[in-house]
């Protein structure tokens, strides 16, 4: 080792000493003052890193995984790296495609700002596959980034978002009756709880996408007995969980209860991520899926049909404004469904975790509720609920759906000084950026009035970077329009119901997204 030091200094000092020597002033007050060093970039092998990480049983554990839309990153990983390495972590995986972590703020955005990373796709997936076998479906032809942005920019207009927010009121109020259908001995919520929030999310995005309701959430609760109530789970079954639909016959349902079924179907099996299962064609598990996108494309293509024959209503105009895409619209309105249904439907079951946790802000925002119903009673403007706009921002920080990013670099690019070349998957670490000291007071806490005006300013989140809690990305089309979702959808429990916690703290889980582990401890009290 001594002998490889000695011989990197000689070679330091002979280019130093063979370099033409730099020019320098000949004033009186500046003779014999060199001119400042030039800065050039570092290596990207200098960045520092693990060699390797210990492998478990499938390296899918570890390594991001490549999904069609998401792709999976653990919380618990980003910050072990990040609390070893630094804010720049690099993976070297021998032959395999290099990882580069990025866990500050301020790196991050070098990477947005040099315009030459691009969302890696899962080559010669499942989708991939049923797509090529759909008859006239444009493959990927959609996924052009002037689309996306249009997509993007239509679902940040102020007037395009008032007109979803009666709609979504009605949506979040029949979720909120069917909520209390739910309860059991001593209120507490059964086992149906996340079906039922994967229904408010389907309808919910249904609406933005068609204007018009699926029906997701018609038709009456179901009651667990001793004859249907699920087993329970031993602590090495990981089969996924069944919902109710699962156990009806297909021709018993409606074509909104097909589309819940199957859309649980897709996720609760991962088919739109990359795993040891799916990696096979011959396997099972990819003709299984393969069938499930199908099914899904058919219920998705009838559903805009009826849109597209329905007498038109102020809720359809961004259908209005995507019909021009001919085609290519059906695609792009089934990827919808699959990329943000499962996500939203998590950050939900977060948002009630989180309130029940915290009786005094949710009393707050219940009596936020009060005010602007009594309001309109009297005739008078009601004034926005700033206070359950502030707890869903507090929600998708403290805890977002995605640990990260995964962007692929196209070009070589500088990020903190180092040259990072072509062909690395960078992992832009949300996740931990969102919790991190240096960006907020008490990270971990859960405190809404960071995002209000009137908050304490040592709190206030207007002291962290602008990206700092960025849960869905950068280029994320509808995440504009999720907070509105999610407001709707809490005024409405809120207004009706108390929700608290009596149980352990719950396991995070990281499928396609982080979610909080089953079983549920929720009790649903009446609020008066």
């Amino acid at each position: 080792m001594a002998k490889t030091t000695i011989s990197r200094h000689c070679m330091f000092h002979r280019h130093i000493s063979t370099s033409r020597p730099r020019r320098t002033s000949t004033s009186p007050q500046r003779r014999n003052v060199a001119a400042p060093a030039v800065i050039t970039s570092r290596r990207f092998t200098d960045i520092p890193g693990p060699l390797t990480l210990p492998m478990l049983r499938h390296h899918d554990h570890i390594l991001p995984r490549i999904g069609c839309y998401h792709h999976s990153v653990g919380l618990g990983l980003l910050e072990g790296l990040r609390r070893r390495y630094g804010d720049l972590v690099r993976l070297a995986r021998g032959k395999a495609r290099p990882v580069l972590y990025v866990c500050s703020a301020d790196l991050m955005q070098e990477v947005y700002d040099s315009k030459v990373t691009e969302s890696p796709r899962w080559l010669n997936s499942p989708l991939d596959r049923q797509r090529e076998t759909v008859a006239g479906c444009p493959v990927h032809n959609y996924e052009s980034k002037s689309i996306w942005q249009g997509v993007r920019m239509l679902l940040h207009d102020e007037e395009l978002l008032k007109s979803y927010e009666k709609a979504f009121d009605e949506i979040a109020g029949d979720f909120t009756r069917r909520l209390g259908d739910l309860r059991h001995a001593d209120n507490a919520l059964n086992e149906e709880l996340s079906t039922e929030v994967h229904r408010w999310a389907l309808e919910t995005i249904g609406l933005m996408l068609y204007g018009i309701r699926l029906g997701c959430l018609d038709g009456p609760v179901h009651e667990p007995t001793e004859d249907n109530r699920a087993p329970e789970r031993t602590l090495d079954d990981h089969s996924p969980d069944l919902c109710s639909l699962s156990k009806r016959q297909l021709d018993e349902l409606t074509p909104a209860e097909k589309l819940i079924r199957c859309s649980l179907e897709i996720t609760d099996h991962n088919y739109l991520l990359r795993s040891e299962h799916t990696l096979r064609r011959e396997s099972d598990h990819f003709e299984r899926a393969l069938k499930a996108f199908d099914a899904h494309y058919s219920l998705t293509e009838l559903f805009l049909t009826q849109a597209l024959s329905s007498p038109r209503r102020p809720e359809q105009a961004l259908l209005q404004k995507l019909e021009p895409l001919g085609p290519r619209l059906l695609p792009l309105v089934s990827d919808v469904f699959l990329a943000g249904v499962d996500p939203l439907t998590h950050t939900a079951m977060s948002m009630f975790y989180h309130l029940s946790l915290h009786a005094a802000k949710q009393q707050k925002a219940h009596d936020e509720v009060l005010w602007s119903k009594e309001s309109k009673a009297a005739g008078i403007d009601s004034p926005e609920m700033k206070y359950i706009q502030a707890c869903t921002r507090e929600v998708m920080r403290l805890h977002p759906v995605t640990g990260g990013v995964v962007r692929r670099s196209t070009r070589e690019l500088t990020v903190g000084g180092y040259e990072v070349p072509a062909g690395v998957d960078i992992v832009l670490a949300h996740g931990v950026a969102s919790i991190a000291d240096d960006q907020w007071r008490r990270p971990k806490s859960f405190i809404p009035e960071r995002w209000c005006v009137e908050g304490w300013e040592p709190l206030r989140a207007t002291g962290a970077h602008p990206i700092a809690s960025l849960p869905f990305g950068q280029t994320c089309p509808a995440a504009g329009i999720i907070g509105a979702m999610l407001a709707s959808l809490a005024t409405r429990v809120l207004d009706k119901y108390r929700l608290e916690w009596h149980g352990p703290a719950p396991n995070i889980m990281t499928t396609a997204v982080n979610k909080l582990q089953k079983p549920y401890y929720f009790v649903l009290q009446n609020a008066s």
